[in-house]
């Protein structure tokens, strides 16, 4: 029996102009598209993106993956996990090749990444391709790099307690802070404790419609795809909007 082949396809940021042409080739001639949706009735993401390169008459398989926290739902997300993997291997099994898409890149904190095992354990090896990470559009937006010469970065995401981050700043030059809407006490107490806020940058909605950049010391409430920069070792003059 014929299989289909699964994609496990990164859409980038949110700017459609970003994703790659493997991507767009692979979108193109699929003959299902798996949607992650974080509740039924919501629109993913990852399809807005993505639309303009899909073909019309694929077929949608939205597949529902609870947006809770891993340490205390950890039995009840494995089973979500296990679930939707047997669910898209049903469809492999009829002969048709699958894309599964997700924001930034699949390898970077993404639901994609844990349903690999699954996939793996169902006799699964899908074809990964890259997209462009949302730190990295970032960086580019604001035209600061990331890293240069010797300097080391961390990336880090879910901060609970204030020491996490002083940690990461006595080990790594530059820090790459994602999700940062849950730290935003922590970020905030840290970097003014150690005088950074000049050297701080985040970007909501990165290539998205609603972006935004900001400087310095976060607002008490900020969206939940906001992403920080932070310069240890070096001030940055703030890019004026074109």
């Amino acid at each position: 029996m014929t299989t289909g082949t699964l994609y496990g396809i990164g859409v980038g940021p949110g700017d459609p102009e970003l994703l790659t042409a493997k991507a767009i080739r692979i979108l193109q001639r699929i003959d299902v598209i798996v949607s992650p949706i974080t509740k039924m009735g919501k629109k993913s993401k990852a399809n807005q993106i993505a639309g303009e390169y899909i073909n019309p008459a694929v077929e949608t398989m939205l597949l529902e993956f609870p947006m809770v926290d891993l340490r205390k739902n950890e039995e009840m997300l494995h089973g979500v996990w296990e679930s939707n993997a047997k669910a898209i291997v049903s469809v492999l099994k009829e002969g048709k090749d699958v894309a599964f898409i997700t924001l930034g890149d699949p390898m970077i904190y993404s639901t994609y990444a844990y349903m690999l095992p699954f996939f793996n354990k169902l006799g699964v090896h899908p074809v990964t391709v890259p997209g462009i990470p949302s730190f990295c559009a970032s960086a580019a937006h604001l035209n600061i790099p990331i890293a240069r010469g010797n300097e080391t970065f961390g990336v880090l995401t879910d901060i609970r307690e204030d020491r996490d981050l002083e940690e990461a700043l006595q080990i790594y030059d530059n820090l790459i802070i994602m999700k940062a809407s849950a730290s935003v006490d922590v970020i905030n107490r840290v970097v003014q404790r150690q005088g950074l806020e000049g050297r701080m940058f985040s970007v909501t909605d990165c290539g998205g419609e609603n972006e935004q950049v900001t400087y310095g010391s976060l607002e008490e409430k900020i969206g939940y795809f906001t992403l920080i920069l932070l310069k240890k070792n070096e001030e940055w003059e703030r890019q004026e909007e074109a």
